[in-house]
């Protein structure tokens, strides 16, 4: 039904996070496959707390919404990361001793991966239901 995907153990992390809904810029079922996509978990440094969206490419430098170009990041993270490529926040990461290759070769292979909007849709469906009880 979920693809192989424990159910119970996205349920207990969907329970933990407050962003699930995040802003009005992204419906809440696609945000949910996305993080489900990353596996719940921030593809920069694998933190499962403040999950958010990080822009690949920034939308002030022509970056979109779509999801090759959305990745699940920790707020810490996204946060560091702010408005710089992929390229220049690998190097400031690497000038900070941070061995950003094998970051790197995570972000692509995620990003490249399709999301499944069933699964964000049953998520956020079964998340309505747990709130409600």
């Amino acid at each position: 039904m979920f693809s192989g995907i424990d159910f119970l153990v996205y349920m207990r992390i969907l329970r933990n996070m407050s962003n699930v809904h995040g802003s009005k810029w992204l419906r809440p079922e696609k945000r949910l496959a996305i993080y489900a996509r990353d596996g719940f978990a921030c593809l920069y440094c694998g933190s499962e707390e403040r999950l958010t969206l990080d822009h690949l490419l920034a939308r002030e430098l022509g970056g979109t919404n779509d999801a090759s170009n959305l990745v699940t990041a920790c707020l810490t993270c996204n946060s560091s990361k702010q408005h710089a490529t992929m390229e220049q926040w690998l190097v400031t990461l690497s000038e900070r001793g941070i061995d950003t290759k094998s970051i790197a070769r995570k972000v692509k292979l995620h990003a490249s991966r399709p999301i499944d909007m069933q699964l964000g849709k049953k998520l956020l469906q079964a998340r309505k239901v747990k709130r409600k009880h």
